[in-house]
């Protein structure tokens, strides 16, 4: 199938369409500048786009995490990211949403006739409150088919999380 032209609409889809792994994430997360890191490659079938997937979370501080989904596009200067769940992670007084869980969503911009992207949206959510929940409803909502083979314990997460 022929690529879509770039639209919001299309980016929109690109989240939430099937997706299966074909870059396999490492067993165990890797420590880099006290992060624990890993990351991975899926691909869409229906619009032969493949993506990037990386799990970042502070060692220090394992409430300050970030979970999310790039494309990785000769369209654009940059790979977008199109999607992403982090933690409360501040840093920003005049966004409040930083102190508590939210997403950030990619939107498409028209600059000088040329089109880029920028994570300008920013919702709060309660969908998820650890990293742990955060990988499920991350590899549900952007649909990675084969996710549970690498990640079950996501589908195991206590109702009492530690």
């Amino acid at each position: 199938m022929a690529k879509s032209p770039i639209t919001q609409e299309y980016l929109d889809e690109l989240i939430s369409i099937p997706k299966r792994i074909i870059k396999n994430p490492r067993k165990e997360f890797t420590i880099q500048s006290g992060c624990r890191r890993k990351t991975f490659e899926v691909y869409s079938d229906k619009y032969n786009e493949k993506f990037r997937v990386f799990m970042r979370q502070s060692e220090m501080l394992p409430e300050n995490y970030s979970i999310g989904l790039q494309l990785l596009c000769s369209e654009f200067d940059n790979d977008p990211i199109l999607f992403r769940c982090n933690g409360p992670h501040g840093g920003n007084l005049s966004l409040k949403e930083h102190f508590v869980t939210h997403i950030h969503r990619c939107k498409l911009e028209d600059y000088n006739g040329t089109f880029y992207t920028v994570e300008k949206s920013i919702d709060v959510t309660s969908s998820y409150s650890t990293f742990d929940s955060a990988i499920y409803y991350f590899l549900t909502t952007c649909s990675i088919l084969d996710a549970k083979d690498y990640f079950p314990s996501a589908w195991n997460v206590s109702l009492f999380e530690k």
